[in-house]
């Protein structure tokens, strides 16, 4: 969507500017990946890998992986 874009623009234009929003992106991907790995050890049908991507979270670091340029 247009807000979704915008919402976007916003995150990426400030973590290149902010360095202490962009240590705070990178901890909290960082840690979402740590516990996605923690969960994905004993989930071998990746169900709850799924469930943590779904989530309010997962859509968190989703957005914020890829304004970072994880994602690219």
């Amino acid at each position: 969507t247009l807000q979704g874009q915008q919402t976007f623009d916003e995150i990426r234009r400030k973590y290149r500017r902010d360095s202490e929003f962009k240590d705070t992106v990178d901890r909290y991907i960082d840690e979402f990946e740590r516990l996605l790995g923690e969960a994905s050890k004993d989930d071998r049908d990746s169900m709850v890998a799924k469930t943590y991507l779904t989530s309010e979270t997962g859509k968190v670091y989703t957005m914020l992986a890829h304004a970072s340029g994880r994602f690219e």
